[in-house]
């Protein structure tokens, strides 16, 4: 009786121990091998900035119009709101503060959480088409791989170079520069700018514009409308580090023109650059991001090496339940035969 339980114990033990198993291996790294439900980070950059001083551009105090090498902050919260099997609603809400003006800018895109690109079907209402990464790469980004970038400022999808490989505080780390030109589409950044100015007010900028800008601009005023519009284009440069295991951004650098160009005989003269930055992601976002990604890569090496553990301690339990049910049979030696010769 005592041997029948023991092999019911060991026999209940395997089968939870390989159920077990099971699970980890097909429901918590599938869930730790794509963007997580409970994204929830605030990366920040600082650096200067030259901008328009709207308020001395209405004064008419041209003096002042150019406000140079002004501190700039951008702040970040990047999440997911909402999930729905490797669909999540990520948001990117943007601040810009600079000499007084504050810009937010908010997206929100539906993303494959497996590969962080764009997500395929209708997303609903709210969500910003797009197509290439926004918020990561894909976890083990790869370097061989051609991945494309959205940039919101522009509305337009553009490649990703790689450029090599490093460490950032002890993380293993792939480089990236992205390049992004082209019309100013983000409706919270164009908004935050005046879609025309007066004639006269224009042509008193001139003495503050480059020779080339003034040659261009001095012959043609008089023919441009007044007052005179403005299409706005983006410039921008990002270098980006981004987890070689995660694929999340450890470090960053972003470079923005926003520059401000008139109509001449159907071709666009830039005038003014009125927002060009220059900022990095600060200290403690880098040492947050780096915090978050040691976290996250400990929990995927815990989860590898449990999953193959257990199976492996379910399988012995099991061998061993059998065994116990099953002994085997204790043959004895034959008895020795009586030798005839022997009386």
């Amino acid at each position: 009786m005592l041997v029948r339980r023991s092999s019911k114990i060991l026999l209940a033990v395997g089968v939870l121990f390989i159920a077990l198993a099971a699970l980890v291996r097909f429901v918590l790294v599938p869930t730790l091998s794509k963007l997580p439900g409970d994204l929830d980070v605030n990366p920040v950059y600082e650096g200067t900035g030259t901008l328009l001083n709207a308020k001395a551009l209405q004064a008419g105090d041209i003096a002042n119009v150019i406000v140079s090498n002004a501190p700039v902050r951008i702040d970040r919260h990047i999440y997911v709101s909402s999930t729905d099997g490797d669909t999540a609603i990520a948001h990117d809400d943007i601040v810009l503060e600079a000499a007084g003006l504050s810009v937010p800018s908010n997206h929100t895109y539906a993303i494959d959480r497996k590969t962080i690109d764009a997500a395929n079907g209708d997303t609903g209402k709210g969500i910003e088409p797009h197509s290439g990464m926004t918020i990561a790469l894909p976890l083990l980004p790869n370097p061989s791989a051609s991945y494309h970038y959205y940039d919101s400022a522009t509305g337009t999808t553009v490649p990703m170079t790689y450029l090599n490989s490093g460490a950032v505080s002890g993380r293993d780390i792939l480089n990236y520069s992205v390049e992004a030109k082209g019309i100013l589409r983000d409706p919270a950044i164009a908004g935050a700018l005046p879609p025309a100015l007066p004639k006269s007010l224009v042509g008193s900028l001139a003495p503050l514009l480059p020779a080339a800008v003034q040659h261009s601009l001095g012959g043609a005023l008089g023919q441009l409308p007044d007052p005179v519009p403005f299409t706005y284009t983006a410039d921008t440069h990002i270098n980006l580090a981004a987890d070689r295991t995660l694929g999340s951004s450890i470090d960053a650098k972003l470079n923005q023109q926003i520059i401000a160009n008139v109509n001449v005989g159907g071709q666009l003269v830039p005038v003014m650059p009125v927002l060009s930055i220059d900022t990095s992601l600060n200290k403690q976002s880098i040492s947050d991001a780096v915090a978050s990604a040691k976290s996250q890569t400990m929990q995927l090496n815990l989860i590898s090496v449990v999953a193959p553990v257990v199976l492996v301690l379910g399988v012995l339990a099991l061998l061993m339940a059998i065994f116990r049910r099953h002994p085997r049979a204790i043959t004895r030696p034959p008895a020795q035969r009586e030798n005839p010769s022997v009386r």
